[in-house]
């Protein structure tokens, strides 16, 4: 019963290191602050093509939600030389070599030639472009969709950029969007900590059972 407890004791606590990997990286993922519709949600940009064009209006929104009392609103209308693209934008710190996994969920209430998406672009430490890599919504409109990816940073990553977009294809392109539960994660490696630890947990167990013969 004492091995059963003391290997069980080991494995929680590895797991419970390990699990600090796995956290949302992004703040206010939900949008939920400031409560309230029409406000700038904390630590989101609101990017957009020309910030000086009126066609493009992102705001908090409590009139649709995933999860929650509200999300992030991108409404788009139609005008000539107007916007090409609007997204709402968090950096988070991510190195070369990681894997990680970003997600989103976002609905699509009204479209014409606008294209959302969820987009990745991979910074150098002095703020320039390495790659990017985005998933493409389903067509037309929808209900709560989940839109996921997971690769791993290229050589030079210092930051990653995550990008809810929306891309008009023409002038006359319009829709209404609602993003929602962002995330970005990167992937558990067992650190020196945690497999020393798990180590000396086996090593201990087999010292009991040798005394026990």
């Amino acid at each position: 019963m004492k091995k059963i407890f003391f290997l069980g004791l080991v494995v929680g606590l590895v797991l419970s290191l390990s699990s600090a990997a796995h956290a949302n990286m992004l703040v206010n993922a939900g949008f939920e602050s400031p409560m309230g519709d029409n406000a700038d949600p904390d630590n989101w940009w609101g990017m957009r093509a020309d910030p000086l064009k009126t066609d493009v209006v992102m705001k908090t929104s409590t009139a649709q939600q995933h999860s929650g009392s509200q999300s992030a609103k991108t409404v788009m209308t139609p005008l000539s030389g107007g916007n090409t693209w609007a997204g709402w934008g968090q950096e988070v710190s991510i190195g070369a070599g990681e894997q990680i996994t970003a997600s989103t969920w976002l609905k699509a209430t009204a479209r014409n030639y606008a294209n959302p998406k969820l987009q990745l672009e991979f910074k150098n430490m002095g703020g320039e472009l390495l790659n990017k890599t985005s998933v493409i919504a389903p067509t037309g409109t929808f209900d709560w969709t989940n839109l996921t990816t997971t690769v791993t940073t290229p050589e030079g990553t210092e930051t990653v950029l995550i990008n809810l977009l929306v891309e008009k294809t023409s002038g006359g392109a319009s829709g209404e969007f609602y993003w929602d539960d962002a995330s970005i994660d990167i992937a558990a490696v067992p650190e020196p900590a945690s497999l020393l630890l798990l180590g000396s947990g086996l090593v201990g167990l087999f010292g009991v059972s040798r005394r026990k013969k």
